[in-house]
């Protein structure tokens, strides 16, 4: 007699772990075979489409990530993340319309996840409406004003649209969370198109303590030479 009775979702589980684990190191091919197996024996999960479709992404592969996020939502349609991961392909695929959708969707079913105001705030800001791009920013940055990535591009934005006493306020944010020279670079930019010479050229030299940058040093003697 057995010493176990075969269980299909136990199986699944494992070839559902070994995916993610391929997937974690970038091993995208690997990672479908798995995600496959796992789909063969359980057809009605909805998170084994949406790896699957995560994987297959990864690959490029749009079609089919799309055919497996279309999957995953018809499933399950109460997953805000399945329909972000939609958008994220359609915007890749310049399909603007269809992430919007996609992005809009996921809003609505998770008000809360700042990511997707931020993705949909790409998409606008791709289509150059840019009051919607802005608004989207503005939340994003409302529901996590530590993540540096939503202040980096609500500043880039503010700069586009010449608002840059905003956008300065926005760069000296990210520089408290992390003093990455690029955003010294980009404060000192803003602070030469207003004339602020003195200004950029000591941001300049405070983005000198955290970088080596070959880049900074001709932005100070270019800096300097309008200054003299």
């Amino acid at each position: 007699m057995a010493d176990y009775i075969y269980n299909k979702s136990e199986q699944a589980d494992d070839y559902n772990e070994r995916g993610i684990s391929y997937f974690n190191v970038m091993q995208y091919e690997d990672a479908v075979k798995e995600f496959t197996k796992a789909i063969k024996l359980i057809s009605d999960d909805p998170d084994l489409y949406h790896n699957r479709a995560l994987a297959y992404y990864s690959l490029k592969m749009y079609n089919e990530a799309i055919k497996d996020c279309e999957k995953a939502i018809s499933l399950d349609s109460s997953k805000g993340d399945y329909y972000n991961i939609l958008g994220s392909i359609y915007d890749d695929i310049k399909k603007f319309d269809r992430a919007l959708e996609a992005f809009t969707n996921a809003i609505r079913i998770e008000s809360d996840v700042p990511d997707y105001y931020y993705n949909r705030g790409n998409v606008y800001l791709e289509l150059k409406m840019f009051d919607r791009a802005l608004e989207d920013y503005n939340m994003a940055v409302k529901l996590n004003s530590m993540e540096t990535i939503f202040l980096y591009k609500r500043a880039m934005l503010l700069d586009d649209l010449k608002r840059y006493d905003e956008a300065l306020n926005d760069l000296n944010s990210c520089i408290k969370i992390s003093p990455n020279p690029e955003y010294f670079k980009y404060m000192a930019g803003i602070y030469e198109k207003q004339g602020r010479f003195k200004e950029a050229l000591n941001t300049l030299k405070e983005a000198e303590k955290y970088s080596n940058d070959i880049g900074i040093k001709s932005m100070i003697k270019d800096i300097e030479s309008k200054i003299n």
